[in-house]
């Protein structure tokens, strides 16, 4: 039967920002199932949403474009967050951030919560943006996929002119701050995401084995989050290295190109000097040899750094993710556990419960490995950056030569601020190689840390992963 109409209402659907839900769908997008909070943000009953297409809840302010990019990145197998507002029953709306992930099987799992932060009204600003647009090549007579393409392109302009390069980067600033906003949020409550267990002899006595079981999952996932939590706080620490190594690259790269520029300088005017410029032509032979040899540091610098910021990228995207995922476990065992009656909570809540618990291992799988190759990585920039110094030391003597050469010129020629500005670009390359050399160092010093605190976090995972195969025998 097909459910009636719903009609809009321009109110919020309240939800606190201790509320975290999920629902599972098919690779079609069907929901196969959800937790009682989604449930009831929703406003439908379990039996309307399930079998039915997750854009039962899609509210008509959100443009198509955006639904297309989130299905790019789940097709290519990628996790994707997002700022979703959707459309409950009654026809009011509600707000959430999304992180979406596929799943072993070809299914996804979508864990929501409630946003607090700045960005929602960036992104509310930018779907009107692109739903206007969208509406008006549509009305031009323009086809479906010729709209979403310029819906696209609006998201894409209005997040450059937001300071983000590309969806990527605001995706992963927005998981982020919206995580920091809401634990900001509850602390100002005085409430947390983790609650204290009940008495669970007296919440659920028909079950009450898998009620213990229950718990002591519980207490497992406690100890990963608190570990969990610990990489979480140093998030701003990584996050402000990848912005330096960013600056550091952008200046080292447009660093070879104004050191051939300065060795083609000296060459033109040392040729018009004739025999009195013969001088000054070897050094600049020199100085275009070691631009060449400096070129190849370069390139090898700046491949490194970018290799080193998507290692980072990695560590900052799945820390924040692995964090969002162990909490919706905690919070679904909590859901189960208070609950009037745990009796329907058999294989099908146990596999949901697997099915929360595998996303996480997968992206805490991925954050740990990131880390793992973030320190060797590292290290090898850093020799990289010594390199580029020392060659720079070599390119430092052949400018004083210059100088030194050009003074017993009768013909000047402006040798002087020629050289005077590779003097200049020099003294800058040292100044940002050091400060990169810092940036590594603290970077390296950060690597070598967290691995151990990923090993409590996996060790403890894996506990909750033995004790989730024996919820089904309880």
């Amino acid at each position: 039967m097909k459910p009636s109409p719903v009609v809009l209402c321009d109110e919020p659907r309240a939800f606190a920002a201790d509320e975290i839900f999920f629902s599972t769908t098919d690779g079609r997008g069907v929901i196969t199932s959800g937790n009682e909070v989604f449930v009831r943000i929703s406003g439908y009953d379990t039996g309307e949403l399930l079998g039915r297409a997750h854009n039962i809840i899609r509210h008509p302010d959100m443009p198509r474009a955006a639904f297309r990019l989130v299905w790019g990145y789940l097709r290519a197998g990628k996790p994707v967050a997002a700022l979703v507002k959707n459309r409950a029953k009654d026809g009011r709306h509600y707000w959430v951030v999304a992180l979406i992930v596929p799943t072993a099987d070809g299914a996804f799992l979508s864990v929501r919560f409630k946003p607090t932060g700045p960005l929602r009204a960036v992104a509310a600003e930018l779907y009107a943006q692109m739903l206007a647009e969208e509406r008006r090549v549509r009305a031009a007579g323009a086809g479906e996929d010729a709209a979403m393409d310029a819906g696209e392109r609006v998201l894409l302009a209005g997040l450059r002119a937001a300071g983000y390069a590309d969806y990527d980067t605001f995706m992963r600033v927005m998981l982020c701050e919206e995580l920091k906003s809401r634990d900001a949020t509850l602390a100002v409550e005085g409430r947390t995401i983790l609650r204290p267990l009940p008495d669970t002899a007296e919440s659920t006595p028909r079950r009450p084995a898998l009620a213990a079981r229950l718990a002591a999952l519980y207490g497992e996932g406690s100890r990963a989050y608190g570990h969990l939590n610990q990489l979480f706080h140093r998030l701003d620490d990584f996050v402000a290295l990848h912005h330096a190594l960013e600056k550091k690259s952008a200046f080292v790269n447009n660093l070879t190109g104004e050191l051939r520029l300065a060795a083609m300088n000296v060459a033109l005017a040392s040729s018009r000097l004739g025999s009195e410029g013969l001088g000054l032509g070897v050094i600049s032979q020199y100085m275009g040899g070691a631009s060449g040899e400096i070129a190849g540091a370069v390139h090898q610098l700046v491949g490194g750094i970018a290799t080193v910021s998507a290692r980072l990228r990695a560590v900052i995207f799945n820390l924040a993710a692995a964090r969002l995922q162990i909490e919706m476990v905690m919070a679904f065992m909590h859901e189960l556990l208070t609950a009037a009656d745990t009796g329907d909570a058999g294989p099908s809540r146990h596999q949901l419960i697997h099915t929360l618990h595998t996303a996480f291992n997968s992206t805490l799988s991925r954050a740990s490995h990131a880390l793992h190759e973030l320190e060797s990585n590292t290290h090898g920039l850093n020799a990289t950056s010594h390199s580029l110094g020392r060659q720079m030391i070599g390119l430092q003597v052949a400018q004083l030569g210059g100088r030194v050469e050009s003074a017993r010129l009768v013909r000047q020629d402006g040798f002087e601020a020629v050289f005077a500005n590779i003097r200049r670009q020099i003294d800058s390359t040292h100044q940002e190689l050091g400060e990169l050399s810092d940036a590594l160092d603290q970077l390296e010093s950060l690597a070598e840390e967290t691995p151990d605190i990923a090993r409590e976090i996996e060790t403890a995972a894996s506990r909750m992963e033995a004790g989730i195969g024996a919820l089904a025998t309880a």
